[in-house]
């Protein structure tokens, strides 16, 4: 297994930008069609190293045979802000693309997969709803997924500046970025979704939202599972919930 952390220039984003990456050279015979490849996002305070830091992915990768790609995207919200960067067609559109080229990653939406904690949970399942021909799989733990919310925290998650950049100034949601309006006027989706692991623990203040989310699931008929314990919003929960979701969604 390799482990690097590097940059390249981003025309989506306009500068240059980090990103790490687990390649699984060593570890098994390289599959027919190539490795799967897992995009592994971050949440609202960590960035591209988090992950590496935080979990035993490393370890979880080798065992799998997995080409984990762990991207930079700050407090955007993995959305093409309206007075920022465009972090969701960089994350959707030209890294896949970069990686493809520099290291022959799969174009196969079967061995294609994404998954992240908090605000990367909402992100990786943004990208599932919306580009659902590109994903096999979506692993979110702990997603923020009632926007509304984020966007009326008193916490630093709930900061104007950050939220008129994602939005603009009147800070209007739409339906790019509401993952409920998104399963409310998509239409569709229990046919071509990819398969959903969602996890969250009853003692974090993401609990009601996530099981909201769970409903919403449910009543679109999409293929999920959703999963709780006895735990807050920390990593000792996630590190084993994202094993429990490689299971379940890698096949």
């Amino acid at each position: 297994m390799a482990v690097f952390t590097g940059s390249f220039l981003s025309s989506a984003l306009g500068r240059h930008t980090s990103v790490s990456l687990i390649l699984p050279h060593d570890t098994k015979p390289e599959p027919s069609g190539g490795y799967p490849v897992l995009y592994l996002l971050h949440g609202f305070t960590d960035d591209s190293r988090s992950w590496l830091y935080r979990s035993n992915i490393e370890r979880y990768a080798t065992e799998r045979g997995l080409f984990v790609v762990m991207p930079d995207a700050e407090t955007s919200f993995y959305a093409d802000m309206v007075c920022g960067s465009n972090y969701f067609t960089y994350i959707t559109a030209e890294l896949p693309a970069f990686l493809r080229d520099v290291y022959r990653t799969s174009v196969n939406r079967a061995k294609n997969f994404v998954a992240g904690v908090s605000m990367g949970g909402y992100g990786a399942l943004k990208c599932a709803l919306l580009k659902p021909e590109q994903y096999a799989g979506c692993i979110a733990l702990s997603p923020v997924a009632d926007i509304s919310w984020a966007v009326a925290s008193s916490t630093s998650l709930g900061s104007p500046n950050i939220w008129k950049g994602i939005l603009g100034e009147t800070m209007r949601l739409t339906r790019d970025v509401d993952l409920f309006r998104i399963l409310s006027t998509g239409g569709g989706y229990a046919s071509m979704c990819p398969r959903i692991y969602v996890a969250c623990g009853k003692n974090d203040e993401l609990f009601d939202q996530n099981i909201r989310l769970k409903d919403a699931l449910d009543a679109n008929r999409i293929e999920h599972t959703f999963e709780q314990a006895n735990a807050g919003h920390e990593w000792g929960f996630w590190d084993v919930a994202l094993q429990r979701g490689m299971d379940m969604i890698i096949r």
